[in-house]
């Protein structure tokens, strides 16, 4: 189609056409060339197999129209069913189209909009990604539509993930990366829940659990005093303590060689779920340095023993730290609410006594690190819980049901791990094959009769034969303009300089 065809194509009104709206017709006309490129060759491709296939097992039962939602648009097209036997003797039902391509697809979703729709959800509100789908792409889908894709991507995940529990419970998870050492945090979002999953009683919250491991600090490339940590892996979960503790045990084992690591801390607030990871594997516990240091402030309203306490805590010396507290107690012992917040405050450190010093003081082993890596403080999880979950998914009046923030919480952790989309492409199965990518060269070329059919539900109309529009008609401004611009090219050879 040349530049004056389109041009003719195309609706201008008395203003002219602004170059905003000729690139977004040029896309529109673009994606429904696309569309037309794909039916046809699904189709031929459909055919083919037809007649390759070994007719003494799959029976044609005829053609069944599907629609595949893309960035492109909806591509409308159809392909056979086949019946066979099963071993048992049953009848069954396939599509050799979609097993010959491996288009194990969500809901007629392709891959390339879901990755686009899973971008835009981790940042974004339902309603605010069907907008961006429609200004992004040639495809409109609702809010509706966007949850059912975030809930089919989450079930799936956390059918993997079970998957992987399993395997690891087996022995049979084992992960190719050695480390000499690795950090582990974990802490909770409590998030408002809606609907019969509330829970009952006065908290209508309940705790989300993240839990994040890396293999230690480097520099940040143009920072100067700048530190990020190294090779960061999520997951999170409602689910249950021991159900999580098996979850993050089995996404280490799935990316490391656990046998190969010969030191490994976990740092937390001292939850008794935090501190159940530790049982029955050789982990050192941190209670972690920013809940200690909110605990004292919060607790002790004297401004100089403030400071004092968190020093002492800060350097290690435990014993002198909680004989000041009870100090305190003795000196406050009148004062009942002051009491009060001193003895939560001694029995919280005294329960995670065994955490109170940090890592770096204790007569721990630590191997020498890679180059580029070095070992800092811990005390990265309020960040990571702001970065990974709570911006997304508290404030603004937000509430969930729980199956509702399990699936988001899912996509979450994959994309802060880097994974998101290597995650949807092994889910979907979607591998095209070197010989099929050689049949869509041979059957996919369009003539400039094909280009020029028109798409369903296209936005064109048919292309006719006619001199260079407005040519005999009164000249404005903006049909000024567009005749300078095409004159006689091909719409190609236009230049815009």
């Amino acid at each position: 189609m040349n530049g004056v065809e389109f041009m003719y194509n195309v609706s201008l009104n008395d203003n002219g056409l602004t170059f905003k709206e000729l690139e977004q017709e040029m896309y529109r006309c673009a994606c429904d060339v696309a569309c037309n490129n794909m039916k046809e060759f699904l189709e031929k491709l459909d055919e083919k197999l037809l007649n390759e296939r070994d007719t003494k097992i799959y029976r044609s039962k005829g053609l069944k129209k599907t629609c595949l939602k893309t960035i492109m648009g909806n591509i409308e097209y159809s392909r056979r069913i086949y019946q066979f036997e099963l071993e048992d003797g049953k009848k069954a039902t396939k599509y050799l189209l979609d097993e010959y391509l491996g288009m194990d697809t969500i809901g007629k979703v392709s891959v390339n909009l879901i990755d686009t729709i899973l971008t835009n959800i981790s940042e974004v509100s339902f309603r605010k990604t069907s907008e961006n789908i429609k200004t992004m792409c040639n495809q409109e889908i609702s809010p509706q539509g966007v949850w059912n894709v975030v809930q089919k991507v989450g079930e799936k995940i956390k059918e993997q993930e079970d998957r992987k529990i399993e395997l690891n419970q087996q022995g049979a998870l084992k992960g190719e990366k050695e480390v000499p050492v690795l950090f582990q945090e974990q802490d909770g979002l409590w998030l408002c829940i809606q609907g019969k999953d509330r829970p009952k009683g006065k908290s209508k919250k309940k705790e989300l659990k993240l839990a994040v491991s890396y293999t230690g600090w480097k520099r940040r490339k143009y920072g100067k005093n700048e530190y990020v940590v190294e090779d960061k892996t999520v997951c999170a979960s409602f689910d249950n303590a021991k159900h999580f503790k098996q979850l993050s045990e089995a996404t280490i084992c799935e990316k490391y060689n656990v046998d190969e690591i010969k030191t490994r801390i976990l740092n937390g607030d001292g939850a008794s779920w935090i501190k159940a990871t530790c049982e029955e594997q050789d982990i050192h516990f941190q209670l972690d340095p920013f809940h200690v240091s909110q605990a004292i402030i919060r607790k002790v309203s004297e401004k100089k023993s403030q400071k004092k306490l968190l020093k002492l805590f800060r350097e290690g010396t435990v014993e002198e730290g909680l004989e000041m507290i009870i100090q305190l107690m003795i000196e406050n012992s009148k004062d009942e609410k002051v009491l009060k917040k001193l003895e939560d405050l001694y029995n919280y450190l005294v329960s995670n006594r065994d955490g109170l010093i940090p890592y770096k003081q204790r007569n721990i082993d630590l191997p020498t690190l890679p180059d580029g890596l070095e070992y800092r403080q811990l005390g990265t999880m309020e960040h990571n819980i702001c970065d990974v979950l709570a911006q997304r998914m508290k404030g603004r009046k937000m509430s969930w049901s729980i199956n509702g923030a399990d699936n988001l919480s899912k996509i979450l952790a994959e994309k802060f791990s880097n994974r998101l989309f290597s995650t949807v492409d092994k889910l979907c199965k979607n591998t095209i094959t070197n010989e099929v990518l050689n049949t869509i060269v041979e059957v996919a070329t369009l003539s400039a009769s094909d280009v020029n059919k028109k798409a369903k539900k296209s936005s064109t109309y048919k292309v006719h034969t006619a001199t260079i529009p407005y040519s005999e008609a009164s000249v404005s401004l903006g049909r000024k303009i567009i005749r300078k611009l095409c004159g006689l090219k091909d719409f190609g050879e236009m230049s815009y300089t």
